[in-house]
């Protein structure tokens, strides 16, 4: 699949380093959980608006788990959310989470759902086990879902062959990335990060694709526009125009996961 495939390349390719843990989340998205750290920070999770995410305390035990209490840490404050003790989850705080925190994996797993904005923070897992104590804490991030990007497409002032692409996505978070590639008679070539190229039409196919791939952490959208001349300077996403004594179009095509 497209999305899946130039994910991982472009998350090699920008040298992040990712470690995937066993998360649940609802059976009709993907939710990319990234590990940063390990001991006593937490884990770092991400998630996205309106979908689900299951916090799930993953041990090598030898005796099965007593009790499990969940903490959410806001302003400072430690709220006590929900315990699981004589094989049943209780809530015990019904003025955070209404309506949306729930347990699973018997009841030692806390899910939450339909995420917000507000949900983000640090959970703690206070697990039981055989008259010992143990803590894991998760740092949940929550992100918006990036809307279709717009690519803007000019010419240089100083050539005529010489196109400069731009682009952009409405967009809140500080953590989004742009990636183009570069498509010609199906096969896909890896060719800058950034919002902003530049491209010859000397040593390009016209007809072949830019593809602006967005993404956070969380989400990814990507919009593609074949390469024909800008035109003049004015010229932006779709447009008609003259190439080589032959009148041209140019469309925008947009995919979305």
């Amino acid at each position: 699949m497209l999305f899946s495939y130039w994910n991982l390349l472009f998350i090699l390719w920008t040298s992040f380093r990712i470690v995937f843990v066993n998360v649940s989340v609802s059976t009709d998205d993907f939710l990319l959980v990234c590990v940063t750290a390990g001991g006593d920070i937490p884990l770092q999770v991400t998630g996205r608006v309106g979908e689900t995410v299951t916090l799930t305390p993953h041990l090598n035990l030898t005796h099965p788990i007593d009790t499990v209490t969940w903490i959410f840490h806001v302003n400072g404050k430690r709220i006590l959310l929900a315990e699981f003790r004589e094989q049943k989850f209780i809530r015990v705080n019904n003025n955070y989470f209404m309506n949306r925190l729930e347990g699973s994996n018997s009841g030692t797993s806390l899910q939450i759902r339909e995420l917000r904005m507000e949900d983000s923070g640090v959970f703690t897992a206070q697990i039981h086990v055989d008259g010992e104590m143990r803590e894991i804490s998760y740092n949940l991030t929550v992100y918006e879902p990036l809307p279709t990007p717009v690519i803007e497409k000019t010419l240089d002032e100083n050539s005529t062959d010489l196109c400069h692409l731009h682009c952009s996505v409405p967009s809140n978070s500080t953590s989004v990335s742009y990636s183009w590639i570069y498509r010609d008679k199906d096969t896909d070539i890896l060719y800058a990060n950034g919002s902003t190229i530049s491209v010859s039409l000397k040593d390009k196919t016209l007809g072949a694709q830019f593809l602006c791939l967005v993404q956070n952490p969380a989400h990814t959208n990507n919009v593609s526009v074949p390469l024909y001349p800008c035109g003049d300077r004015q010229t932006k996403i779709q447009r008609k125009g003259m190439y080589g004594g032959k009148k041209l179009f140019w469309r925008v095509y947009v995919n979305q996961r």
